[in-house]
């Protein structure tokens, strides 16, 4: 090489793509920030920290001792067919959705499932509708493809569906839309009608709908989980994305689904295999057998117990201060802080509330395209009672500090 090339340092080079991940990763960062208190509780990062089912546990340490000449080798990259068989079985029994086992590709986690299937089927450029607030994951996984995020907020402290919004939203570039039902950060739980109303705006586009339920189990006050592709007018584009992470309590364990017609999931499932090879064998096996020996009672008492801590939480915050409008589903709070922390930024406010009071949340401007005036902090409630009777004492008392 001349000596008057110019020199790179190939290790110094980034990807455009991933610009976006540069500043670094909040809920990870603060929850390195409360695990360096003493005595501090994270409902933050939503890791679910509860005690798995038994069947399981049981299921994947089997898997893991050779239990009936169980071998610990790769699996088919759609996932192990007896999982997709009582997989296929369940949705049909909860959620009356037709699925054809054929039809189901097992993932690392419903994040790797909406990953896989954007880039089997989306190319750059496209754009992608995603309500706002969003899953933060969300919006990083479609800017690493090359995709277009497009926000499209809901309306109100209630966070109601906005259709002129979106089909405002709406362009000859919208390829997919990403419907998250019950909703993270905001509970939301999208019904009946106002999937209808989506489906009948989509009518007659080519528009992809891809969901994310992983807290299907998770709905409160009487409600129902209403799975998006068994609403007319979005079955037939709609592909079902959901894990296992949060109904069993193993967020750790990233097993997940993509649901769709055969001959789409194969296309997802030829780059599950480029991308990962297969999900983790025996933890495929816990989920199966966790799927096939939990009776319905454990879903209903599931939800049961998250609404109690919903309800417990939620007074906690009330008590405090803070204004929010509960949860239909899932297991946050997104909550107005301004009354008790003050008119700071969502990340100064986090960690004054880690100060004051040893408890970690999430900054909410990162469920926002425009961070610009957001002034909300994202609460889990996943934890054990005693974990979650310290918090809402320290939170109750942040009102005489």
């Amino acid at each position: 090489m001349p000596s008057d090339a110019p020199r790179h340092d190939p290790l110094s080079r980034r990807s455009g793509r991933a610009a976006h991940l540069a500043g670094g990763n909040l809920l990870r960062s603060l929850t390195e920030v409360i695990d360096a208190v003493p005595g501090g509780i994270n409902l933050g990062q939503g890791v679910c920290d509860l005690d798995p089912p038994a069947p399981l546990v049981a299921g994947a340490v089997d898997a893991v001792r050779g239990a009936g000449g169980e071998r610990q080798t790769y699996t088919p990259y759609r996932g192990l067919p007896g999982l997709r068989e009582v997989l296929a079985r369940r949705l049909t029994e909860f959620h009356g959705l037709a699925v054809d086992p054929a039809g189901l590709c097992i993932t690392l986690g419903s994040s790797g499932g909406l990953f896989a299937a954007a880039a089997a089927l989306l190319e750059p450029g496209d754009e992608v509708v995603l309500f706002e607030p969003f899953y933060s994951y969300h919006r990083s996984a479609l800017l690493l493809l090359g995709l277009v995020p497009v926000p499209v907020p809901l309306r109100g402290a209630r966070f109601e569906l906005d259709l002129d919004a979106l089909r405002g939203a709406l362009g000859p570039r919208t390829r997919a839309l990403i419907l998250n039902t019950p909703a993270n950060p905001t509970g939301k739980v999208l019904d009946a009608r106002e999937l209808a109303a989506i489906g009948a705006l989509l009518a007659g586009s080519g528009v992809l709908v891809l969901t994310d339920e992983v807290y299907d189990h998770m709905v409160f006050d009487g409600r129902r989980h209403v799975a998006p592709a068994t609403v007319p007018g979005l079955a037939e584009r709609c592909l079902t994305i959901g894990s296992f992470s949060k109904t069993f309590s193993a967020t750790g364990w990233r097993v997940g689904y993509v649901a769709g017609p055969p001959a789409t999931i194969d296309a997802i499932g030829t780059v599950c295999d480029q991308i990962h090879v297969c999900a983790p064998r025996p933890l495929q096996r816990g989920v199966e057998r966790a799927l096939r020996e939990l009776p319905a009672t454990f879903y209903r008492d599931l939800a049961a117990g998250y609404e109690r801590r919903r309800d417990r939480f939620c007074a906690a915050l009330a008590a405090a201060g803070f204004r929010f409008e509960p949860p239909a589903g899932a297991y946050y709070v997104l909550a107005d802080y301004r009354d008790v922390l003050g008119d700071l930024d969502p990340h100064p406010a986090a960690l004054a509330l880690i100060e004051r009071a040893r408890v970690n949340a999430v900054p909410g401007h990162v469920f926002h395209a425009r961070p610009e005036g957001v002034r909300s902090l994202r609460f889990h409630f996943a934890v054990d009672d005693e974990r979650l009777d310290e918090a809402c004492r320290r939170i109750r008392a942040l009102r005489s500090t």
